[in-house]
C-alpha cells in the first residue's frame, strides 16, 4: 500500500533544503480548509505550490531538481509544500484522494513530529528526511501534531 524510505536525501542536500523551506524567507499561503470545503473553521493550513499543471509556479522549485531525478519522475501533476501548525489536541483530518485516478505520490517530511499520515488502518509518523511512496487515488489523511511547532512536508503527485 505504501513504501517508506528513511534518510532519502544525502544529509547535506536535505539540510540545505530544510533550512531554506523552514526559514522566515520561504513564503506560505493560507488555506481555509485541509480536506474539503466542509471542514470546520478550525481546520486550516498553509501551502506553497511549487508546480501545478501547466508548469512551475515557484522560484523555489529548483530545490527539487535532484529529488525529482531520484524518484524517477517523468511528469509532475502537482507539487506543494504543506505547513500545519501545532494544535493543543491530536486531530485527524478527513480522508481524501488527491486525484481520482491511479498515479504516484511522494510525501517527503522535513521535520519529525507526532502528526501521522494515515493509510486506512496503518499510519506513518513524520520523520525528517523520510519519503513515503503511495497511490494517492486511494484515501489517506493527515493529522495535526502536538509535539512540534509545525508539521512540514512536501507532496508530489507524478507519473
Amino acid at each position: 500500500m505504501f513504501e517508506i524510505k528513511d534518510n532519502f536525501l544525502p544529509t547535506e542536500e536535505f539540510t540545505h533544503m530544510k533550512n531554506l523551506i523552514m526559514s522566515h524567507q520561504f513564503p506560505w499561503f493560507y488555506n481555509d480548509y485541509i480536506s474539503g470545503k466542509e471542514d470546520p473553521p478550525s481546520f486550516y493550513y498553509f501551502t506553497h505550490t511549487l508546480y501545478s499543471e501547466p508548469g512551475r509556479m515557484s522560484d523555489w522549485f529548483y530545490l527539487f531538481n535532484n529529488f525529482l531525478k531520484k524518484i524517477e519522475c517523468k511528469s509532475i501533476m502537482r507539487m506543494k509544500a504543506n505547513l500545519h501548525l501545532q494544535q493543543n489536541i491530536k486531530r485527524k483530518n478527513k480522508p481524501h484522494t488527491d486525484f481520482n485516478f491511479s498515479h504516484k505520490a511522494c510525501l517527503f517530511y522535513l521535520n519529525s513530529n507526532n502528526g501521522a499520515t494515515y493509510f486506512g488502518k496503518q499510519s506513518v509518523l513524520p520523520k525528517e528526511n523520510r519519503a513515503v511512496f503511495f497511490d494517492p487515488s486511494i484515501k489517506h489523511n493527515s493529522s495535526e501534531c502536538t509535539d512540534a511547532k509545525r508539521r512540514v512536508n512536501i507532496n508530489i503527485n507524478y507519473f
